[in-house]
């Protein structure tokens, strides 16, 4: 309750009487409180009025700023007093109140349309016999804006032609870098498939060239050579022949009657007889 009394002292008190209010997390703003109510704060400053959120003020306490000082001398010069506005306009450009400052020079001005220092003060150059802004005085003078500033026209013109060409060499630069990850892509991905391939034909090849079969009992036989065996785990790419091994020739009996063996000798008892 204390708070809230003195806050409606401040509102309703004289205008030589300003606030600063501190901030919760720290810090302070120095101003006049020209508005309060439960969820703000509005505060008359230097460059004009900021609203606070009464979340964020900790206290107000009444001080004398330098605002309230520009309105009390502002309030006793008479309009045509071009020194004491001038004098005024100054003291405020030294405190930051800048709003305040050009107020006071602009009140010069609309008394006096031709006082340099006024006009000066506020950005205004002669030209022609006359007082004008900075951007009347460049855009008579056939100047162009560019980025903030003031540049005529074949410059603009080259600066823009500049940025054209960086932007072009840019994009140009983007695409040869995409091609050559695409190419390399594409290599990686042929060199993959070839490997592929090859691991696919060394499994499938049985390592025993054509025509070269398995004979009967396992022996591989082919043009000239007879007997052969393959290796452990070796198989053949083509069906063997239907008949490998002919069957032995029957034996004959000779004169005698004895049966010869597949050798072409007689047995044994045909010798004894």
């Amino acid at each position: 309750m204390k708070r809230i009394i003195v806050l409606g002292v401040l509102l309703t008190g004289p205008a030589a009487w300003a606030d600063q209010v501190f901030l919760r997390g720290g810090g302070s703003i120095h101003g006049e409180v020209v508005r309060r109510t439960e969820s703000s704060v509005v505060m008359e400053v230097g460059p004009g009025r900021m609203t606070l959120p009464m979340s964020r003020v900790d206290r107000i306490v009444a001080t004398t700023s330098d605002l309230s000082i520009y309105r009390e001398r502002a309030a006793r010069l008479a309009p045509g007093d071009l020194a004491g506005w001038l004098g005024l306009a100054r003291w405020a450009d030294g405190r930051d109140l800048l709003t305040q400052a050009r107020e006071a020079y602009e009140r010069i001005v609309a008394v006096d349309p031709e006082n340099a220092a006024a006009n000066a003060a506020l950005g205004r150059v002669r030209l022609a016999g006359r007082w004008v802004t900075a951007e009347e005085s460049y855009r008579a003078r056939g100047y162009v804006e560019l980025d903030g500033g003031w540049v005529t026209p074949e410059e603009r013109s080259a600066v823009l032609a500049e940025r054209a060409a960086e932007a072009r060499a840019r994009e140009l630069t983007a695409e040869a870098a995409a091609r050559a990850r695409e190419a390399e892509a594409r290599a990686r991905t042929a060199e993959a498939d070839a490997r592929r391939a090859e691991a696919q034909a060394q499994g499938s090849y049985s390592g025993i060239p054509y025509p070269y079969v398995y004979g009967g009992g396992g022996v591989l036989i082919g043009p000239g050579i007879h007997g052969v065996r393959p290796h452990h785990g070796q198989r053949s790419r083509v069906p063997p022949p239907v008949v490998i091994d002919a069957p032995p020739p029957p034996a004959t009996r000779d004169e005698g009657g004895s049966a010869p063996s597949r050798h072409g000798s007689t047995t044994n008892s045909s010798r004894k007889h």
